[in-house]
């Protein structure tokens, strides 16, 4: 399965996939922070990383099957200023938004999205089932669900939203 791993971090999406024994490959990242970036190339090696989300054209990611996107959570985590995630704020939250040119030109056949619980709470819920209906418009059908790390062998209390399309 070949990869695409948008706000990669240090690749917690890619070691899932090994941790599960998950033939993949993956083809390219997206990610700015220099210290995440070096991190994922001194346990990965070096990957083809297209950069600023914003900023990429969705023609130069190679084909892939699976996209991950675990967009930055600091603006609708609740241990964070609650700015949201509005199309068109400016807060590093909505550049989930960016995703959709990703999807609408590459069509992977799977969308793995992962982000803090707060993403389904009452002051984001409108603009997640927006997401949702958009990626319903490309054809994907959508599963999502809140998950304690607490119960999958992680020793601590840490809820987060996996969406799978």
């Amino acid at each position: 399965m070949r990869v695409f791993e948008a706000f990669s971090g240090i690749g917690a999406q890619r070691k899932a996939l090994e941790n599960l024994g998950i033939d993949h490959e993956v083809v390219a990242i997206s990610e700015i922070d220099k210290h995440a970036i070096a991190s994922y190339e001194a346990m990965f090696g070096e990957t083809l990383n297209v950069g600023d989300i914003t900023m990429i054209d969705p023609h130069d990611i190679p084909d892939h099957d699976l996209f991950t996107y675990s967009f930055p959570c600091q603006d609708i985590s609740i241990a964070g200023k609650i700015q949201g995630f509005d199309e068109g704020s400016g807060t590093r939250s909505s550049l989930l938004w960016e995703c959709e040119k990703v999807i609408k030109t590459k069509r992977p056949k799977y969308l793995l999205l992962e982000n803090v619980k707060n993403l389904v709470g009452s002051k984001n819920m409108e603009n997640f089932e927006k997401w949702l209906e958009i990626l319903a418009g490309y054809g994907y059908r959508n599963f999502y669900q809140v998950l304690n790390a607490k119960h999958y062998g992680v020793p601590q209390n840490r809820e987060r939203v996996f969406v799978i399309s």
